[in-house]
């Protein structure tokens, strides 16, 4: 692996892309060049000169770049090193391929392929077209033009399939507006799976590898007196250029649509990567124009002591909103964390008089109830409920109990 930094280099940049490269890959090796990039590879001459012999000499298989390449680049590389080269940003690509399951995230990782695929197809196929190097076959079979409209044509057939797709989703979401929603976003393995099966008691695999969670699930909380929905979807990452973003938007806009966003956070990391990831979280969540109030879940608190807790809280302090502790493994603050979601969701109260079993079943079911007497034959119920949703039970024919 290979990254070049153009001024200060930061460590936290090749950790993460040697966690990226576990993935699929057994990564060996990694080099590191601070300068300015070159225009033929990326890298200076000398450390091309230097990686070659490794590569030669260890039996390499592929070589991934930290930063981003240009097909000359690639082509470049790829025909010296005798292997094939990649950047950080395919490796990605194919990270996302491998964990796609359902029929719309592998039509989303098709979608960010192709975008990334596009600018660089022209230049693509002419270099193929001068010798095949590792990563190039096939190109030199297409005529520049051709390749090019074809992208193009595949890119609006997806684009069409994803709207169909989303507008199933709006309506399963319309079927769900009458309970709560809470959306779990965070920084990719960060805990946001496991943290998803400790308040839903679902046994969801959650893998120490990036990008296991492609598309959404939704499940019930459990422990809670009331019907609340939460949401699980893609994991964040910096420096992701923006067709990518765009490719999983749907995705990501599924949880920020929700009424409460819960932002995770892996606790257990160094205070600098703390940082980074919430700033990311941020960022995103204002691209897709996210208003829900917001929990920050510190997950993994098993993994540190009081002072590593009080320095995050107190260096921290402007990225964090309504700050909680939490251990998806121990179990440590889940019961705290229900009592905030009940606390931070926008509820209203409401006040019935029924005899009807049918609606005293539907509200013990789908509200939360504070009270419950009976007073001269009938129940009087006091329960709490989205405002709509207690306006929708206030305002029904409670004989005909049209639930």
């Amino acid at each position: 692996m290979v990254l070049r930094k153009d001024n200060k280099w930061d460590k936290n940049n090749i950790e993460e892309l040697e966690e990226l490269a576990k993935v699929l890959y057994n990564p060996i090796k990694s080099f590191v060049q601070i300068r300015k990039a070159d225009a033929k590879y990326q890298i200076g001459s000398g450390l091309a000169e230097k990686i070659k012999e490794y590569v030669n000499k260890n039996d390499i298989d592929i070589v991934i770049f930290g930063n981003q390449l240009s097909p000359t680049q690639k082509y470049n590389l790829a025909k010296k090193f005798g292997v094939e080269v990649i950047d950080k940003i395919e490796l990605v690509l194919r990270i996302f391929n491998k964990h796609a399951r359902t029929k719309e995230a592998k039509l989303q990782v098709r979608l960010a392929e192709l975008q990334y695929e596009l600018p660089r197809a022209k230049e693509k196929v002419r270099l193929a077209k001068q010798g095949e190097q590792p990563g190039f076959m096939g190109y030199g079979d297409y005529e520049v033009e051709k390749y090019y409209q074809k992208i193009k044509r595949e890119i609006a057939t997806i684009k069409k399939k994803l709207e169909k797709v989303k507008e199933h989703r709006k309506i399963a979401r319309k079927s769900r507006e009458k309970f709560d929603s809470v959306g779990l976003v965070g920084y990719t393995n960060a805990g946001k799976t496991s943290l998803l099966n400790i308040l839903t008691g679902d046994n969801k695999e959650a893998k120490n590898q990036v990008f296991t969670t492609l598309s959404t699930t939704t499940r019930r909380i459990r422990g809670i007196k009331r019907k609340i929905l939460i949401t699980d979807t893609v994991g964040f990452m910096d420096n992701l250029p923006p067709f990518m973003i765009e490719a999983f938007l749907s995705t990501i806009e599924e949880s920020s649509n929700s009424d409460l966003i819960l932002i995770v956070v892996d606790s257990s990391e160094k205070l600098e990567e703390i940082e980074r990831k919430l700033k990311v979280n941020h960022e995103i969540l204002e691209k897709v124009n996210c208003k829900a109030p917001i929990i920050t879940v510190f997950n993994k608190c098993d993994l540190i002591d009081d002072d590593k807790r009080e320095l995050i809280l107190k260096e921290l302090n402007r990225y964090i909103v309504n700050p909680i502790f939490v251990s998806a493994k121990t179990g440590e603050g889940i019961e705290r964390l229900k009592d905030m979601i009940l606390d931070k969701l926008n509820l209203s109260i409401g006040v019935i008089e029924t005899n009807n079993p049918k609606l005293v079943s539907f509200l013990y079911q789908n509200t939360e109830i504070i009270e419950d007497i009976e007073e001269d034959g009938k129940r009087i119920i006091t329960f709490r409920a989205k405002e709509r949703e207690v306006n929708r039970i206030l305002k029904i024919n409670v004989e005909k109990c049209e639930i």
